[in-house]
């Protein structure tokens, strides 16, 4: 089974048993002890921050069509439905999938499976709005980098991406730092995992230039690069990184 099938299962599993706290992981989230409102609450807060930070950088984002990459059971997707006039949610687990349709708190919100490698199922200029928040970090390498590609065949002209990554060393594609860290990734920390009992996610990191590149050689302007809050003061070792870029307006 190869890496990216196994983010397919771990997620499938995930979000059948505890869909909520495989979105955020803190004991409050698991099923006996949830509180639904809590829980959409944090999705409404974050998104607040981010569109009131586009406010305020004067970037004029159309509010027509929006993508929540990575959406689970949809926290994030219901909190952009209230600044978009349409948003899709798209994830790899038809669990999480079947939950956010349960869970669906604003009409004007979609949600949709996906399980190839790539955005291919959307067309080109599609959304004026992409967002993903903790989903990239889980998948592998090279799925992880054509999916950010694909961020840019489907933004509209004038539209805005905000995707978060971990940033990681720089390592020569192919070299042995790189295979060994792949390996570890892939099947080192993920079996450990299992024999604790514990979900086997994968965490991934792409270097801040490989991520710029990707980002320039796929059309995209990149506008920032920032640190996740939370996390601003931890070391390179798991550093996650905000990149804002858009796509130049014709």
């Amino acid at each position: 089974m190869s890496a990216f099938s196994k983010i397919e299962s771990a997620y499938e599993k995930f979000g059948a048993d505890e869909p909520f706290y495989a979105v955020l992981t803190e004991e409050k989230y698991k099923r006996k002890q949830l509180d639904q409102d809590l829980f959409f609450s944090t999705g409404k807060e974050l998104l607040a921050r981010q569109m009131q930070l586009i406010h305020d950088r004067e970037l004029h984002v159309p509010r027509g069509n929006a993508l929540d990459f990575g959406c689970g059971v949809g926290r994030l997707t219901n909190a952009m439905a209230a600044y978009f006039d349409e948003v899709i949610g798209v994830d790899i687990s038809s669990t999480m999938i079947g939950n956010a349709n349960k869970l669906k708190r604003r009409p004007n919100c979609s949600f949709q499976v996906n399980k190839r490698p790539d955005l291919s199922v959307f067309d080109e200029n599609q959304f004026d709005f992409i967002y993903s928040d903790i989903t990239i970090q889980h998948i592998p390498s090279p799925e992880s980098e054509s999916y950010i590609r694909d961020f840019f065949r489907i933004l509209a002209p004038g539209g805005l991406a905000i995707f978060l990554v971990p940033d990681g060393p720089v390592l020569r594609p192919n070299s042995l730092p790189a295979r060994f860290d792949k390996f570890y990734r892939e099947q080192v920390r993920p079996f450990h995992k299992r024999i604790r009992g514990k979900y086997e996610v994968q965490v991934h990191r792409i270097s801040q230039p490989r991520v710029e590149t990707i980002i320039e050689e796929s059309g995209g302007n990149l506008l920032s690069v920032e640190s996740h809050p939370k996390w601003a003061e931890r070391s390179k070792r798991y550093k996650p990184l905000y990149y804002w870029a858009s796509k130049p307006a014709g």
